[in-house]
């Protein structure tokens, strides 16, 4: 039914739209240069469609408008919506009457015509031979779909698309909440997977038919631009788990596992370079990937399904489907084989034909499952009752003294034993973790450094166990101050400690930092033997843009605690100002 509305679509396209024939030249130059410059070799194309591949130069198209006021009100149609920079000129007579800079590039309420597709209003009035010239830009595949309608054609023609586009999305939809629904009833891992997959896609394909930009983030174009590597990489990362769990691929499938593993971990460096690398070179890689993951779920179906099962007959007809209208997609994009509607819709069929099969493979799977439990559990019930009760409190009390004696060797292995409190080895896992996100979300990171003024003098005099209970006192002290997620609190050694601050500035972290020293100064450790009153010697880094070295914020503010104890001690010295 889905095909065959795509079908209907395009025979409404191709009963009411004028394609126009364009001419074509690589130029960078302004309007006025390539209007007055009658020796530029313009290039012309047999196709309906402009397919210009991937290319990283801007190109110029010209073409003719014949305009009949009487059948106006015209619209111009370019019918791909991921094309970056478009500026679109209009000339009667040599003279500009309409200039319109649109893309992807442009926040969508920039739009002159609020569509997914980029539609340009003609002025009414506009009558006999209109020039047009556009330039294109764009770091996605370079096709120039324009199309010259009358109100009246493209309301019809839209109407349809929309139908369709709709059937699509709620056909998705529909999986996805069923399969929810079943998740949450039996709890089976795969529709987790299958559900996650769903949405990936319908995602994937809402961005590149421009729904996702006109209705989900449509101020956020930096996002928009990486949506589409995003999803369709996940697309095939949540695939692939759904893939393991349907399949069952275990780490005793060593081969299959692995080629799991290698497609999950390639796509994860895939998503992570996407954002530093161009887009125009990660697409290619991606599509690349995508197509080859798509080709070992196929293998992973011959070598774990083999015979012909109702499971493996869905299987091979839902990857085969993707894979195809995947192959499709990409040859279309790559200006391999022309742009036609199916060309152009073969993915979205393929994702549809996929995902109702993969739903009713899910289906078969579990009825298969039920009845081989069934089965076993008829044959061998008495048997598993006789021993199951002692089996499973053996295991649970073993299992219960196992984890319990690992959460202590773990706790203690990052514990400072004499004040509770995180020891160096905690601190430097802590303080590298906290560096990777700052890099990433680039927010800033102070770390404290304090030392307690005089400490052997105290041990000196008042014993060591005193000692150790002034440091029992200062981590308290700590603590109570670096309340925050994220904050963290050590022993770094001997009587230095240290405070990692996440997402905190330098004037925030000195506030902290005085804090302390004050508080600590105002609260000496009374007993019924001594009274001690001790001082901080602070020292503070703050780093606020890459590189975050754990190392290195720790040896500034290192410098900074020894700079306070040079000047006098009972201070907080910042590294900075050193």
């Amino acid at each position: 039914m889905f095909v065959l509305l795509l079908s209907l679509c395009s025979q409404v396209v191709a009963a009411g739209k004028e394609t126009l024939q364009l001419e074509y030249v690589a130029s960078n130059a302004k309007i006025v240069d390539v209007i007055n410059n009658p020796s530029i070799h313009w290039q012309t194309t047999d196709d309906k469609v402009l397919n210009l591949g991937y290319s990283n130069l801007s190109y110029w198209v010209r073409t003719s408008l014949n305009i009949n006021e009487k059948e106006g009100p015209y619209l111009l149609e370019i019918a791909y919506p991921v094309l970056d920079q478009l500026d679109v000129y209009m000339l009667q007579e040599g003279n500009i009457f309409v200039h319109q800079q649109l893309g992807d590039k442009q926040p969508f309420v920039d739009r002159p015509f609020v569509h997914e597709h980029f539609i340009i209003p003609l002025p009414n009035g506009t009558h006999g031979k209109v020039a047009l010239y556009i330039k294109v830009r764009s770091s996605s595949a370079l096709q120039l779909p324009v199309v010259l309608w009358t109100n009246h054609d493209f309301l019809i023609n839209d109407q349809v698309f929309r139908i369709v586009m709709g059937i699509y999305f709620g056909l998705m939809g529909i999986m996805a909440a069923y399969n929810v629904l079943l998740y949450f009833t039996i709890r089976e891992s795969t529709l987790f997977y299958y559900v996650l997959y769903v949405i990936c896609l319908a995602l994937f394909s809402a961005c590149l038919s421009g729904f996702a930009f006109r209705y989900l983030w449509p101020a956020s174009l930096w996002w928009n631009d990486q949506a589409i590597l995003f999803f369709l990489i996940s697309s095939v990362l949540t695939g692939t788990y759904f893939v393991m769990t349907l399949l069952e691929i275990g780490i005793s499938d060593k081969w299959l596992y692995l080629g799991c593993r290698l497609i999950l971990g390639l796509g994860l460096m895939l998503l992570f370079s996407s954002v530093f690398f161009d887009y125009a070179v990660m697409i290619k890689l991606t599509i690349a990937y995508a197509v080859s993951a798509c080709i070992w779920g196929i293998f992973c179906r011959i070598l774990r399904l083999a015979g012909k099962s109702r499971l493996a007959t869905y299987y091979s007809i839902a990857w085969s489907s993707v894979l195809i209208g995947g192959i499709i997609l990409a040859l279309n994009k790559l200006d391999l084989i022309s742009q036609t509607w199916f060309t152009e819709n073969a993915l979205l069929i393929g994702t549809a034909i996929e995902v109702a099969c993969l739903s009713i493979a899910i289906g078969e799977k579990l009825n298969t499952e039920k009845n081989k439990r069934f089965q076993a559990q008829l044959a061998a019930f008495n048997e598993i009752q006789k021993v199951n009760s002692q089996l499973e409190h053996t295991v649970a009390l073993r299992t219960q003294a196992l984890q319990e004696a690992n959460d202590r060797l773990e706790l203690a292995s990052r514990t400072d034993v004499l004040t509770g409190i995180a020891n160096r080895r905690a601190l430097d896992e802590a303080l590298h973790s906290e560096c990777l996100r700052a890099k990433r979300f680039e927010h800033p990171l102070s770390v404290i450094m304090i030392d307690i003024d005089f400490f052997k003098l105290v041990n000196d005099t008042y014993g060591h166990e005193a000692g150790d209970n002034c440091l029992v006192h200062i981590g308290r002290i700590l603590s109570n101050y670096a309340t925050r997620a994220g904050d963290f609190v050590a022993r770094y050694g001997g009587e230095e400690f240290c405070i990692v601050l996440t997402q905190t500035d330098g004037s925030q972290a000195f506030e902290l930092a005085e804090k302390i020293r004050m508080t600590c100064e105002a609260s000496p450790l009374i007993s019924e033997s001594y009274r001690i009153e001790m001082t901080l010697s602070v020292g503070l880094h703050t780093q606020t843009k890459p590189p975050y070295n754990g190392k290195e914020l720790l040896a500034s503010a290192d410098q900074a605690l020894y700079f306070a104890k040079r000047n006098g001690r009972n201070q907080v010295a910042i590294s900075s100002e050193l």
